[in-house]
């Protein structure tokens, strides 16, 4: 019996969501790039609201919808962009944690990379 896969981003409305996902993780990446440049590391903690860790909060959610939507057969151009999101994601993540540790070496290293993956 040949079993035809299913391939849910042939769907407009998904391909649109994965663009609307990649553009609030880069959203949120935007604005801890301009907390950054503003407040410093020591000021970051002290940031008006949304701070890092409240950004993260939903964006966080969307890494379980990115995970759940690569495992599914993508065109080349939503995976690049789902992955994309998640290394974004992830080192915005690194930037919190360096943030709690009082990590600045990392926090500089982490902020130039969030930086260089922003000017894509």
């Amino acid at each position: 019996m040949d079993q035809k896969k299913v391939n849910l981003f042939d769907d407009e409305d998904i391909k649109k969501q994965v663009i609307e996902v990649w553009a609030t993780v880069f959203s949120a990446s935007n604005i801890v790039i301009q907390h950054a440049k503003q407040f410093g590391f020591d000021g970051m903690v002290v940031v008006p609201n949304p701070n890092i860790h409240q950004l993260l909060v939903p964006v966080r959610l969307l890494s379980q919808w990115i995970e759940v939507f690569l495992c599914e057969n993508m065109e080349y151009d939503q995976v690049r962009l789902m992955l994309n999101a998640k290394q974004q994601l992830l080192r915005m993540e690194m930037v919190a944690a360096a943030l709690e540790a009082g990590d600045l070496e990392n926090f500089n290293r982490t902020m130039e990379e969030i930086q260089n993956q922003a000017q894509i």
